[in-house]
């Protein structure tokens, strides 16, 4: 396969961003960008499952509204910001906080632009119709392919391992690390990438990957890449990334 032009993740995103901005005329339009942290029952709603990362609260699913649409981003900081939209191009993504408020506006404005709509999670049982859908979407376009997936989501990773591919789950949380949860074996996230990207086919990993600022060797990679979740929905339209997030749902307020 051919490789890449290596191209830092954030430097290709942050002048995409501007250029929407700019073809939009906002960046002298005042713009107010909110984010709070929602529970998980405000995220998510009422699931049959109680092993996923926002209902064990080591996570939180921050909302940005702007210019009356919605955009998410997973992030492991909390707190609440507001400012403009010449702000949030300005910060400095030195942190995980900063960079889940830039990912959220940036979602909230690919949502008002018209260049991706499922911008806010799925609730209730829309989890459990994801993870079905998983398992087809694999086996429609990647079937008998090593799979690496970033990021351990009990329902997809378990919907992938039933249907008999090859797949290897890393993560970063030290209670999954080595941990082998509903026949998966998850491994630590933080050693060895290259060697697991070198031995799979496709990437299949979490938007959080951006915020958390691990995106750059997966974007880079020779191999297919695939995002899933809210986290990744501006970047997979702006940048051309496939993205899987079927019950994903319209970010423009009603």
């Amino acid at each position: 396969m051919k490789e890449k032009n290596i191209q830092p993740f954030f430097n290709r995103l942050q002048k995409e961003f501007e250029k929407l901005v700019d073809e939009f005329q906002l960046r002298q339009t005042e713009v107010k960008v909110k984010a709070s942290l929602l529970t998980p029952e405000e995220a998510i709603g009422s699931t049959k499952r109680q092993d996923y990362v926002l209902l064990k609260g080591k996570e939180r699913l921050l909302e940005a509204t702007v210019m009356g649409c919605k955009g998410q981003a997973f992030t492991s900081a909390q707190g609440n910001f507001e400012c403009t939209l010449e702000d949030v191009l300005a910060l400095p993504l030195a942190d995980d906080f900063q960079r889940a408020i830039y990912i959220a506006a940036l979602n909230a404005i690919v949502c008002y632009a018209g260049k991706a709509d499922q911008t806010i999670h799925c609730r209730n049982e829309g989890l459990e119709l994801c993870a079905q859908q998983t398992a087809t979407y694999f086996n429609d376009n990647y079937s008998g392919l090593r799979i690496l997936m970033i990021g351990y989501q009990p329902a997809l990773a378990e919907a992938l391992y039933k249907i008999g591919n090859s797949l290897i789950v890393l993560d970063l949380d030290p209670e999954n690390i080595d941990k082998t949860k509903n026949g998966v074996l998850i491994k630590n996230g933080a050693e060895g990438l290259e060697e697991y990207i070198a031995d799979s086919d496709v990437i299949f990993a979490t938007g959080s990957t951006i915020c958390n600022d691990t995106i750059d060797k997966l974007y880079n990679a020779s191999i297919p890449l695939v995002l899933f979740g809210t986290t990744g929905a501006g970047a997979a339209a702006l940048l051309g990334i496939t993205r899987f997030c079927p019950e994903a749902t319209c970010g423009k307020c009603s």
